[in-house]
């Protein structure tokens, strides 16, 4: 059994706990509290992060992605959890390890061109295999891929 594959199953669904709780909060929560649990949509610059401390685990697997994804948290107001989701789903591209965290259409964009560019074509296979994976996972569980199977074809097509 796969611990990462549980892990972010678990991640998951934690995010989605929280996201509940904080929309179910009173309206007397002051701004500033409020704001501090709003969700905040990830922007290329957090996908960037996210990504390069995935590297550093690729690397050093003694790092905790926890203790990065806080520090990304800190840097950005990125949700700890999504950081620390999308790090581990990165660091599993890197390896050619299947996926389960769903990054949006645009990270995963990001993340492959980042890869293609920094580990040639044999980083891009590897993470292609790992998002081919994941993108039979989505479908077996019925989420719709057509975003995330057009980035594929597009990197895919680097390939030939």
């Amino acid at each position: 059994m796969q611990y990462e594959t549980i892990i972010l199953e678990l991640l998951s669904r934690v995010q989605k706990l929280e996201e509940e709780v904080a929309s179910l909060k009173d309206s007397n929560i002051s701004i500033n509290e409020h704001s501090s649990r709003k969700n905040i949509k990830v922007t290329p610059e957090m996908t960037k992060l996210c990504y390069e401390k995935a590297k550093e685990i690729y690397y050093n697997s003694y790092l905790k992605s926890t203790d990065l994804a806080q520090e990304i948290s800190d840097a950005t107001g990125m949700n700890v959890n999504t950081a620390n989701m999308n790090i581990i789903s990165i660091v599993q591209m890197l390896k050619g390890e299947g996926y389960n965290r769903i990054l949006s259409s645009d990270s995963l964009d990001i993340c492959l061109e980042l890869i293609y560019e920094e580990f040639g074509r044999g980083g891009l296979g590897k993470a292609l295999y790992a998002t081919k994976q994941h993108i039979i996972y989505l479908n077996s569980i019925g989420t719709p891929t057509g975003k995330l199977l057009a980035i594929y074809n597009k990197y895919e097509n680097k390939l030939k």
